[in-house]
């Protein structure tokens, strides 16, 4: 992969497409794709600690309200 510099023919011809394909950011890319993942794996296998409530959750308090488009609750100046 060397460095086209142009031809010693006559000055006045078309120049040759360049038919590679440059690679430079290709491999700028690549670099960057792999320092994110050096950088952000780590951070996913460390785990967070919570303490959780243990047992079984308390009973309710009140009497829970229906909320069915036909009953008394829907019916008390609400939307329609």
């Amino acid at each position: 992969m060397g460095m086209n510099v142009g031809s010693s023919g006559a000055k006045s011809a078309d120049p040759e497409p360049m038919m590679e394909m440059n690679m430079t950011p290709l491999i700028d890319v690549m670099l960057v794709l792999i320092i994110m993942m050096i950088i952000t794996i780590p951070k996913q296998n460390h785990s967070v600690n919570l303490n959780m409530p243990v047992g079984n959750p308390p009973p309710p308090t009140k009497e829970p309200v229906p909320c069915h488009p036909r009953s008394e609750a829907g019916q008390r100046g609400g939307p329609s």
